[in-house]
């Protein structure tokens, strides 16, 4: 009985002095086809880190990167800018099936002199394992890591056809920090704690540290809009350049809508941004009020062919004009979780922590069926221009197995 109950002791000291020896909760996502969809990485960082640097540790496009987390790629310096050590980024990647499971596999990393696996484990922030890189890229425990050898990195995705509740979205995978619960990780990103517990199969509301959850994040659709040759799916709070860089469209805030027009890069040349017929440019929206209601003109994107760009002007009424003489669409903020220095945006009806473009309004003043070369004029006009496009993103969640 004195030796079973010093065993005891022992094991419940080793569980407290190294806690790492505990595999991590994470969900696995099966799969046959070959298709992927887009998903996205929660990474914390452990460092001060350029954003260009993050985007080569993922081996991810700068652009991509930026869009993620709704950096104004315009601004100057804006790849060069450094975010400190906690800051909490989002990590876009393309989510494959690979051996019938869902999971990235296309980040390589160059071993550094002094490295190990657990210091690179640390690097990705936890969204992988010491154990899992041993896995992946068969290497013998006894055997160190070589400077210059080339591994690959195993990140958690999921994608569950992009829906969750019928909702369109793309799934977060999301490492648990100390101190958080189901309920302070749902009120971040405008979910339930039955949602969680469902997307991620757990049968109890418990986490612990190091934990990787699939976090839903509701997204915007171009499925219903009518474009040629072109789909996309824009997370809440984030943007996609398209159109050989020439088009930005936006995802939120406030309502998931899309909404499209001009980039605005000076070192990008673009044309056919003018609807045909029309003074009005993509992006602009022409209201006049009459004895019926307000008539309302919008110069819509439509996809794009190469470097032709389809745009079309419909022609509606409302009730009323927006009244609006001069305004801008802009972001509502709330405080960042882990000291993010990335502006979020809370989004109705599922918010999540994110950063929104903002882009002025345009006044139209003339008629939009007079063709002219501007859209601008001064604030006393009776009509302004803006876009909104409804959409839905589908949701989609990400599992790693990851030591704590």
């Amino acid at each position: 009985m004195r030796n079973q109950v010093l065993l005891l002791l022992l094991l419940l000291s080793l569980i407290f002095i190294f806690p790492c020896i505990i595999s991590a909760k994470s969900v696995i996502e099966p799969c046959k086809s070959s298709d992927s969809c887009s998903a996205l990485l929660s990474y914390l960082l452990p460092w001060d880190s350029e954003l260009s640097e993050i985007a080569s540790r993922f081996q991810v496009n700068i652009s991509d990167f930026l869009a993620s987390n709704g950096v104004d790629p315009t601004k100057p310096f804006a790849e060069t800018q450094i975010l400190p050590a906690k800051s909490l980024t989002r990590v876009p990647i393309s989510c494959p099936c690979v051996d019938g499971i869902r999971r990235s596999l296309s980040t390589i990393y160059t071993v550094q002199e002094a490295d190990t696996l657990d210091s690179i484990s640390v690097g990705y922030g936890g969204l992988v394992s010491a154990e899992q890189i041993r896995s992946v890229n068969g290497i013998n425990g006894k055997d160190p890591v070589a400077s210059g050898q080339s591994l690959v990195i195993p990140l958690p995705c999921t994608c569950f056809n992009n829906l969750n509740n019928g909702i369109t979205v793309v799934y977060l995978s999301y490492v648990v920090e100390r101190g958080e619960s189901l309920s302070s990780i749902g009120a971040d990103y405008g979910t339930t704690v039955t949602n969680l517990e469902a997307v991620n199969g757990l049968e109890q509301p418990v986490i612990d540290p190091g934990d990787i959850l699939a976090v839903p994040i509701p997204a915007c659709s171009s499925a219903n809009l009518d474009w040629r040759n072109e789909s996309m799916i824009i997370p809440n709070g984030s943007y996609a350049l398209t159109a050989n860089n020439c088009i930005k469209c936006t995802c939120g805030p406030g309502i998931l809508h899309i909404r499209c027009f001009p980039s605005g890069f000076a070192a990008v040349s673009c044309s056919h941004l003018q609807c045909k017929g029309s003074s009005l440019f993509i992006g602009d929206i022409y209201e006049k009020q009459s004895a019926l209601g307000c008539n309302v003109s919008t110069c819509l994107y439509r996809g794009h062919y190469g470097r032709k760009i389809f745009r079309s002007l419909v022609n509606s009424s409302q009730n009323q004009c927006s009244g609006n003489q001069s305004h801008s669409i802009l972001a509502p903020t709330s405080p960042a979780p882990h000291g993010s220095i990335i502006p979020l945006v809370t989004v109705s009806p599922s918010p999540s922590p994110s950063s929104a473009s903002n882009r002025s309004v345009t006044i139209v003043s003339s008629d939009p069926t007079s063709k002219q070369d501007s859209t601008s004029s001064d604030g006393g006009s009776d009509y302004c221009a803006y876009l909104c496009f409804e959409i839905i993103l589908p949701l989609s969640s990400f599992s790693l197995c990851a030591a704590t």
